[in-house]
């Protein structure tokens, strides 16, 4: 497969935005189509909704097993629409506004901007429409939800020296530290015997957040703005004054 474009909308970061097109209440966004393959969109303007299908490239690694967003129990992550895939392929149906050139303009966005973009395919009601059909647990789902938190972000990783590993794909460092000081957190209040290293990693975490100028750190170092990917690990020196470095070469 090969991208062939890129989708823009108004999610920087997954939480806080919709789970599904339906929960989207509208929100606009931009599907730029690669030259090569713009005289493909041809015919495109009489469908009222498009299929979307595009790489989750900000989703955590694959789980078997997940507590989605609609429910509190955990479920096979076949029977879900979690983004966590061996395959993080995402499936999306918008309304089509308007196409200008190689750019449509769509509503009801659900994926974060600059998404990889895969694939377009008409929304064809006759064959896609099946609303009377069974939807398993959702059925009697345990929450109704509508927006995304950080559950699925990659987490931090705690090393055995007593740092911690963030893992910017699509969030800036900032953005990053936060989710994974929420992360820590919730762990150490949920669990009884939380990992080792969870508290030493949350203090570390608290003072980097508290005592960081963000903007002067973006300024000096915007690989870390969070529109590549990297290991970031932070840590305490022999004197313990706190201290980053990139441990993995930023992929585009």
């Amino acid at each position: 497969m090969q991208i062939i474009g890129h989708i823009h909308t108004p999610f920087g970061e997954a939480a806080g935005g919709p789970i599904q097109p339906a929960y989207a209440q509208g929100a606009e966004g931009r599907v730029i189509v690669d030259e090569p393959f713009a005289a493909a969109l041809a015919d495109l303007e009489g469908f009222e909704r498009i299929w979307l299908i595009f790489l989750m490239d900000r989703a955590a690694p694959f789980r078997p097993r997940v507590v989605p967003f609609r429910d509190t129990r955990e479920r096979g992550l076949f029977a879900t629409r979690a983004p966590c895939r061996p395959n993080p392929l995402g499936l999306s149906v918008v309304r089509l506004l308007a196409r200008e050139g190689n750019t449509l303009r769509v509503a009801d966005v659900d994926m974060l901007d600059g998404t990889p973009l895969l694939d377009i395919k008409p929304y064809v009601p006759a064959f896609d429409a099946h609303p009377t059909s069974r939807a398993g647990w959702l059925d009697a789902a345990g929450t109704a939800r509508e927006l995304a938190d950080g559950r699925f972000v990659p987490g931090p990783a705690l090393q055995p020296d007593g740092s911690v590993v963030l893992t910017l794909a699509g969030h800036c460092l900032q953005t990053a530290a936060r989710h994974a000081h929420r992360t820590l957190a919730a762990a150490l209040l949920a669990d009884e015997e939380p990992l080792p290293g969870t508290t030493e990693a949350l203090e570390l975490l608290t003072v980097f957040l508290t005592e960081t100028d963000f903007a002067t750190l973006r300024a000096a170092h915007p690989e870390l703005d969070g529109r590549g990917r990297a290991r970031v690990r932070l840590f305490r020196d022999a004197r313990g004054v706190l201290g980053w470095e990139t441990l993995a070469a930023l992929v585009p």
